[in-house]
Protein backbone atom coordinates (compact mmCIF):
# COMPACT_ATOMS: atom_id res chain seq x y z
CA UNK A 1 0.00 0.00 0.00
CA UNK A 2 1.38 3.28 -1.03
CA UNK A 3 1.22 5.65 2.12
CA UNK A 4 3.26 8.40 0.33
CA UNK A 5 -0.04 10.39 0.25
CA UNK A 6 -1.38 9.48 3.19
CA UNK A 7 1.89 10.78 4.91
CA UNK A 8 1.34 13.98 2.69
CA UNK A 9 -1.72 14.45 4.24
CA UNK A 10 -0.72 14.20 7.74
CA UNK A 11 2.15 16.64 7.23
CA UNK A 12 -0.75 19.00 5.94
CA UNK A 13 -2.94 19.01 9.14
CA UNK A 14 0.56 19.81 10.49
CA UNK A 15 1.59 22.42 8.32
CA UNK A 16 -1.58 24.21 7.61
CA UNK A 17 -4.96 22.67 9.69
CA UNK A 18 -3.12 23.19 12.96
CA UNK A 19 -1.79 26.86 12.22
CA UNK A 20 -5.45 27.48 10.69
CA UNK A 21 -6.62 26.60 13.93
CA UNK A 22 -3.83 28.25 16.29
CA UNK A 23 -4.66 31.53 13.73
CA UNK A 24 -8.43 31.47 14.48
CA UNK A 25 -7.87 31.43 18.59
CA UNK A 26 -5.48 34.21 18.24
CA UNK A 27 -8.14 35.99 16.52
CA UNK A 28 -10.71 35.02 18.69
CA UNK A 29 -8.61 36.25 21.21
CA UNK A 30 -7.91 39.57 20.09
CA UNK A 31 -11.56 40.00 18.78
CA UNK A 32 -12.47 39.54 22.63
CA UNK A 33 -10.00 42.61 23.59
CA UNK A 34 -11.36 44.61 21.13
CA UNK A 35 -14.96 44.35 22.12
CA UNK A 36 -13.27 44.58 25.59
CA UNK A 37 -12.37 48.04 24.69
CA UNK A 38 -15.42 48.96 22.86
CA UNK A 39 -17.11 48.80 26.21
CA UNK A 40 -14.86 50.77 28.24
CA UNK A 41 -14.53 53.80 25.63
CA UNK A 42 -18.56 53.45 25.68
CA UNK A 43 -18.68 53.47 29.18
CA UNK A 44 -16.05 56.66 29.55
CA UNK A 45 -17.42 58.05 26.86
CA UNK A 46 -20.96 57.90 28.76
CA UNK A 47 -19.64 59.31 32.03
CA UNK A 48 -17.51 62.03 30.29
CA UNK A 49 -20.02 63.90 27.78
CA UNK A 50 -23.57 62.15 27.88
CA UNK A 51 -24.04 63.51 31.04
CA UNK A 52 -23.32 67.23 29.82
CA UNK A 53 -25.60 66.33 26.42
CA UNK A 54 -27.70 63.14 27.15
CA UNK A 55 -29.07 63.49 23.55
CA UNK A 56 -25.60 62.57 22.45
CA UNK A 57 -26.52 58.35 22.86
CA UNK A 58 -23.45 56.41 23.11
CA UNK A 59 -24.33 52.72 23.52
CA UNK A 60 -22.07 49.26 23.51
CA UNK A 61 -23.54 46.36 22.38
CA UNK A 62 -22.53 42.64 21.13
CA UNK A 63 -24.84 41.21 18.25
CA UNK A 64 -23.12 37.77 18.75
CA UNK A 65 -19.59 36.03 18.66
CA UNK A 66 -18.26 37.14 15.95
CA UNK A 67 -20.19 40.81 16.18
CA UNK A 68 -20.39 44.49 17.80
CA UNK A 69 -21.22 47.61 17.49
CA UNK A 70 -20.69 51.32 19.26
CA UNK A 71 -23.17 53.70 18.40
CA UNK A 72 -22.27 57.34 19.14
CA UNK A 73 -25.00 59.91 18.12
CA UNK A 74 -25.80 60.08 14.58
CA UNK A 75 -22.56 57.11 13.68
CA UNK A 76 -22.27 53.32 13.89
CA UNK A 77 -19.06 51.46 14.29
CA UNK A 78 -19.24 47.79 13.87
CA UNK A 79 -16.68 45.54 14.57
CA UNK A 80 -16.34 41.73 12.98
CA UNK A 81 -14.49 38.63 12.94
CA UNK A 82 -13.97 36.81 9.97
CA UNK A 83 -14.27 32.56 10.60
CA UNK A 84 -11.73 31.68 8.05
CA UNK A 85 -8.24 32.50 8.29
CA UNK A 86 -6.51 34.05 4.65
CA UNK A 87 -3.04 34.21 3.39
CA UNK A 88 -1.84 37.30 0.77
CA UNK A 89 -1.63 36.70 -2.52
CA UNK A 90 2.00 36.04 -3.26
CA UNK A 91 2.67 39.47 -5.71
CA UNK A 92 1.66 40.92 -2.28
CA UNK A 93 4.57 42.67 -0.62
CA UNK A 94 4.25 41.37 2.82
CA UNK A 95 6.18 38.08 1.06
CA UNK A 96 9.26 40.49 0.23
CA UNK A 97 9.65 41.52 4.22
CA UNK A 98 12.15 40.06 5.79
CA UNK A 99 9.64 39.04 8.70
CA UNK A 100 7.43 36.71 6.02
CA UNK A 101 10.68 35.34 3.91
CA UNK A 102 12.11 33.66 7.45
CA UNK A 103 8.78 32.04 8.02
CA UNK A 104 6.10 32.12 5.39
CA UNK A 105 3.49 30.53 7.66
CA UNK A 106 3.23 34.04 9.33
CA UNK A 107 1.50 35.49 6.50
CA UNK A 108 -1.64 33.83 7.30
CA UNK A 109 -4.13 35.89 9.27
CA UNK A 110 -7.39 35.97 11.10
CA UNK A 111 -9.26 38.82 10.07
CA UNK A 112 -11.21 41.61 12.23
CA UNK A 113 -12.86 44.74 10.02
CA UNK A 114 -13.82 47.70 11.36
CA UNK A 115 -17.27 49.38 9.19
CA UNK A 116 -18.88 52.75 9.82
CA UNK A 117 -22.78 52.66 9.09
CA UNK A 118 -25.49 55.36 9.46
CA UNK A 119 -27.26 54.56 12.97
CA UNK A 120 -30.21 55.66 11.39
CA UNK A 121 -29.60 52.55 8.77
CA UNK A 122 -29.40 50.38 11.30
CA UNK A 123 -32.45 51.93 13.54
CA UNK A 124 -34.94 51.86 10.40
CA UNK A 125 -33.22 48.94 8.94
CA UNK A 126 -32.49 50.51 5.85
CA UNK A 127 -30.83 47.54 3.73
CA UNK A 128 -29.74 49.60 0.27
CA UNK A 129 -27.50 52.23 3.10
CA UNK A 130 -24.14 51.88 2.24
CA UNK A 131 -21.18 51.89 4.52
CA UNK A 132 -17.37 52.08 4.79
CA UNK A 133 -14.99 49.78 5.53
CA UNK A 134 -12.71 52.04 7.53
CA UNK A 135 -9.96 49.58 8.86
CA UNK A 136 -9.21 45.75 8.81
CA UNK A 137 -6.66 44.29 11.32
CA UNK A 138 -4.96 40.73 10.10
CA UNK A 139 -3.48 38.56 13.11
CA UNK A 140 -1.41 35.99 12.35
CA UNK A 141 0.09 32.73 14.88
CA UNK A 142 2.11 34.66 16.76
CA UNK A 143 -0.31 37.53 17.57
CA UNK A 144 1.37 40.30 15.13
CA UNK A 145 -1.09 42.20 12.99
CA UNK A 146 -1.11 45.13 10.75
CA UNK A 147 -3.40 47.22 9.97
CA UNK A 148 -4.96 48.45 6.41
CA UNK A 149 -7.17 51.26 6.90
CA UNK A 150 -8.34 55.16 5.95
CA UNK A 151 -6.85 58.28 7.35
CA UNK A 152 -3.57 57.31 9.44
CA UNK A 153 -4.62 53.56 9.84
CA UNK A 154 -3.70 53.17 6.46
CA UNK A 155 0.29 53.73 7.66
CA UNK A 156 0.54 53.15 11.24
CA UNK A 157 0.46 49.67 11.83
CA UNK A 158 1.98 48.45 8.61
CA UNK A 159 4.96 46.61 10.19
CA UNK A 160 3.91 43.33 10.84
CA UNK A 161 6.98 42.05 13.08
CA UNK A 162 6.86 45.29 15.16
CA UNK A 163 3.50 45.25 16.23
CA UNK A 164 1.81 42.86 18.68
CA UNK A 165 -1.75 42.88 19.68
CA UNK A 166 -2.19 45.08 22.73
CA UNK A 167 -4.80 46.78 24.65
CA UNK A 168 -3.39 50.33 24.20
CA UNK A 169 -2.95 49.70 19.94
CA UNK A 170 -6.59 48.10 19.93
CA UNK A 171 -7.79 51.54 22.15
CA UNK A 172 -5.59 53.41 19.38
CA UNK A 173 -7.21 51.83 16.43
CA UNK A 174 -10.93 52.21 17.79
CA UNK A 175 -10.49 55.97 18.37
CA UNK A 176 -8.73 56.73 15.43
CA UNK A 177 -11.09 55.10 13.59
CA UNK A 178 -14.38 56.95 15.88
CA UNK A 179 -12.38 60.01 14.47
CA UNK A 180 -12.89 59.25 11.29
CA UNK A 181 -16.11 58.65 11.12
CA UNK A 182 -16.87 62.05 13.29
CA UNK A 183 -14.67 64.00 10.62
CA UNK A 184 -16.66 62.46 7.61
CA UNK A 185 -20.02 64.36 7.12
CA UNK A 186 -22.57 63.68 5.05
CA UNK A 187 -22.61 65.75 1.66
CA UNK A 188 -25.84 67.07 -0.12
CA UNK A 189 -25.98 66.09 -3.67
CA UNK A 190 -26.61 69.30 -5.90
CA UNK A 191 -30.62 69.82 -6.18
CA UNK A 192 -30.58 69.27 -9.66
CA UNK A 193 -29.01 66.01 -9.76
CA UNK A 194 -31.76 64.93 -7.46
CA UNK A 195 -35.06 66.76 -8.38
CA UNK A 196 -36.50 63.87 -10.66
CA UNK A 197 -37.41 60.99 -8.96
CA UNK A 198 -39.92 58.13 -10.34
CA UNK A 199 -42.97 57.17 -7.89
CA UNK A 200 -41.85 53.79 -7.88
CA UNK A 201 -37.96 54.61 -6.14
CA UNK A 202 -40.10 57.35 -3.98
CA UNK A 203 -42.16 54.47 -3.13
CA UNK A 204 -39.39 52.11 -2.09
CA UNK A 205 -38.16 54.91 -0.10
CA UNK A 206 -41.03 54.95 2.25
CA UNK A 207 -40.99 50.88 2.33
CA UNK A 208 -37.87 51.61 3.51
CA UNK A 209 -38.33 53.56 6.49
CA UNK A 210 -36.38 56.80 4.72
CA UNK A 211 -34.16 57.97 1.49
CA UNK A 212 -31.30 55.30 1.02
CA UNK A 213 -28.18 56.94 2.22
CA UNK A 214 -24.57 56.43 3.68
CA UNK A 215 -22.02 59.13 3.72
CA UNK A 216 -19.98 58.62 0.67
CA UNK A 217 -23.58 58.24 -0.60
CA UNK A 218 -25.86 61.33 -0.30
CA UNK A 219 -29.10 61.08 -1.17
CA UNK A 220 -29.36 58.19 -4.56
CA UNK A 221 -32.37 59.58 -6.73
CA UNK A 222 -33.00 58.91 -10.66
CA UNK A 223 -29.85 60.96 -11.88
CA UNK A 224 -27.51 59.51 -9.41
CA UNK A 225 -28.93 55.89 -10.41
CA UNK A 226 -28.86 56.32 -14.54
CA UNK A 227 -24.94 57.78 -13.65
CA UNK A 228 -24.47 54.56 -11.93
CA UNK A 229 -25.73 52.15 -14.57
CA UNK A 230 -23.40 54.21 -17.25
CA UNK A 231 -19.79 53.72 -15.21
Amino acid sequence: MDTSNYSKILSEFENKASLKQAIYRNTTEAFALLKKQLFKIAAKLQSDYTAKDPSVEVHFKESSKFEAELKFSGDMLMVSMHSNVFSFERSSSMFQTKYIKEDESLAYCGAIYIHNFLADSVKYNRLADEGSLIARILVNKDMHFIVEGEGALDFLYQNMADNIITEEKLTDIIERSILFCLNSDLILPPFAQIKDVTLNQKQTMLAASGYPTGKNLGYQFKAELEQNKEI
